[in-house]
């Protein structure tokens, strides 16, 4: 079996590392796209994955402003985006068609699933934000199926297929990661902190945290241990010092021996959350799977204001003071996975399934009559 997948963002490399590791292992043939966007490539290229470079993608530089202001910006930024479309359609498609794949594959990418349609070919997407109504209807009108985590919160339809589980756990279920070493041990404690550009289709109307509220923070939290900043813009010169050191596959075990996470990143929140390090989300909105995170004592959520974010670094030194969090937190973990699946393994049959001609039908309607996590019908 071949299968195309398409890669936008660094979640979504290691969501796909696993799943092309064994999907190669059994013999099947993977080509992988990738957007130029933040640390992807470096992940990539370190993991030894071969990809086709699809280029950095349109991200506006403005944001915010009066209503009228808002909705032109919106207006250029759908133009923006549909010219980059067209121009990766125009790139991948002749690639993709060479490849003649058997299913297309991607997380919430509507570039990987409108090539699949033009080539009449299955196309998988999975989405785990909500909030993105139009992308939502782009993807479900091009895709077979769209798959989410069982606590995402929006009804997608008849084509809707859930797991017991979240993205995160595609990378870190732990049948799949253990922490390496370090090339230079980092003291402990230690926190992560993590400020993201806030220019992706879901960011608009979010400001984020102020610049004197990082430095703010910074100041409260090093009163703890040593803080390491992951930003995906540049940080101002004062804090240049606390630039994340490690190389870029190397983030996940950083975060996992982390006394505490704090940033706006979701995805970096529930990472930290499934690894059981307590985390301080900020964002205006949350997700369905951060909620989920949050009922289950891992993750706490504020919103951007600077009060709320006071709050925040109020409970992060609460939590940071604590010296029995360590055991909870771990404990917590534990119970956290009662049920949840292995992602990676869950993706590797159902791929089997629809890429080995499975009916998708079959897929939908036997998932929304079961609990979410078992394996679709078939590979059982």
């Amino acid at each position: 079996m071949r299968v195309y997948i398409d890669i936008a963002h660094p979640a979504h490399a290691h969501a796909f590392r696993y799943f092309i590791k064994e999907m190669e292992g059994r013999g099947h043939e993977v080509l992988v796209s990738a957007r130029d966007k933040d640390i992807t490539f470096c992940l990539l290229r370190e993991w030894g994955i071969p990809f086709a470079d699809r280029g950095r993608g349109w991200s506006p530089s403005f944001r915010g402003g009066p209503l009228p202001v808002r909705l032109l910006q919106s207006l250029v930024s759908l133009a923006g985006k549909a010219g980059y479309l067209l121009a990766v359609i125009a790139r991948l498609l002749p690639m993709v068609r060479r490849f003649s794949p058997h299913l297309v594959i991607s997380w919430s990418s509507y570039h990987a699933a409108l090539t699949g349609r033009l080539l009449r070919v299955p196309v998988i997407t999975f989405e785990d934000t909500e909030g993105v109504g139009l992308l939502h209807r782009v993807n479900r009108a091009l895709s077979s199926l769209m798959v989410t985590p069982a606590s995402f919160e929006t009804d997608l339809g008849r084509k809707h297929v859930r797991f017991d589980g979240y993205k995160e756990l595609a990378s870190l279920h732990p049948s799949r990661f253990t922490p390496a070493a370090l090339p230079d041990s980092p003291g402990k404690p230690y926190t992560v902190m993590r400020f993201v550009a806030w220019r992706a289709w879901h960011d608009r109307g979010h400001s984020g945290i102020s610049e004197e509220m990082k430095r703010e923070l910074v100041r409260r939290l090093s009163r703890h241990g040593r803080v390491y900043i992951s930003s995906e813009e540049p940080l101002p010169r004062d804090l240049q010092e606390y630039r994340v050191p490690a190389g870029c596959g190397a983030l996940h075990t950083l975060l996992a021996g982390a006394a505490l996470f704090f940033g706006e990143s979701a995805s970096m929140a529930a990472e930290a959350a499934v690894l059981g390090v307590p985390a301080i989300y900020i964002d205006n909105m949350g997700r369905g799977y951060t909620r989920d995170l949050e009922r289950m004592g891992l993750l706490f959520g504020y919103g951007e204001g600077d009060g709320q974010v006071r709050e925040a670094a109020d409970r992060a030194e609460g939590l940071l003071g604590d010296p029995g969090m360590a055991g909870e937190w771990q404990r917590r973990r534990t119970r956290m996975m009662e049920g949840k699946c292995d992602l990676t393994g869950w993706m590797v049959e159902l791929a089997g399934h629809i890429g080995g001609g499975g009916a998708v039908d079959t897929v939908a309607e036997a998932n929304s009559h079961r609990s979410p996590g078992n394996p679709p019908p078939g590979d059982s």
